[in-house]
């Protein structure tokens, strides 16, 4: 690919993928600094690497992956450090509206099961393609997803004390 040839298509790439890459890192370390690095070094690395994009998978899932390895590499080098507050706040604000429970309750999940629903359910990619970026198995993305949904629904509706009518004591007349 020649240089122009190449510059296009980046700037294609940019356009396109650029504000949900950022969204998808802010979701994943919830301080904009962070994110905006992580998506900064995510696309200098599509950059670099765009010769050597195969097609396997459509840009914004490999675009995902890329952001996943950066975190992944900042972590072990300790140099993301998440705040639990301000964590809540941004993923609430990338929400689209500030609920705070919902955004308190995905910050609560595992980091296996808040990447994958944010990947799945938060992003739109498929099952298969969250896989490929996770590099799991599909059938491990499909219970990760459901997983997460499941510990969801549960901290935002919490079943009442075991009330099952069946149970109870029959009625008197």
């Amino acid at each position: 690919m020649h240089d122009d040839q190449r510059r296009i298509a980046f700037e294609i790439l940019y356009a396109e993928h650029a504000a949900p890459l950022y969204r998808f890192a802010l979701r994943l370390c919830g301080n904009r600094e962070d994110a905006e690095d992580l998506a900064a070094e995510a696309l200098a690395q599509a950059y670099r690497r765009l010769d050597g994009y195969r097609g396997d998978s459509s840009h914004r899932t490999w675009l995902c992956s890329i952001v996943l390895n950066q975190l992944r590499m900042k972590a072990r080098k300790r140099r993301v450090e998440v705040d639990p507050l301000e964590q809540v706040r941004q993923v609430a604000t990338s929400l689209g509206h500030e609920d705070v429970e919902l955004a308190e309750a995905i910050c609560g999940l595992s980091e296996p099961l808040r990447q994958a629903f944010l990947l799945v359910k938060g992003e739109g990619l498929t099952h298969a393609e969250a896989a490929k970026v996770l590099r799991v198995p599909v059938g491990t993305m499909y219970f990760r997803v459901s997983a997460a949904v499941r510990q969801l629904r549960s901290s935002l509706n919490p079943v009442v004390a075991d009330k099952d009518p069946a149970r109870e004591a029959p009625c008197k007349p």
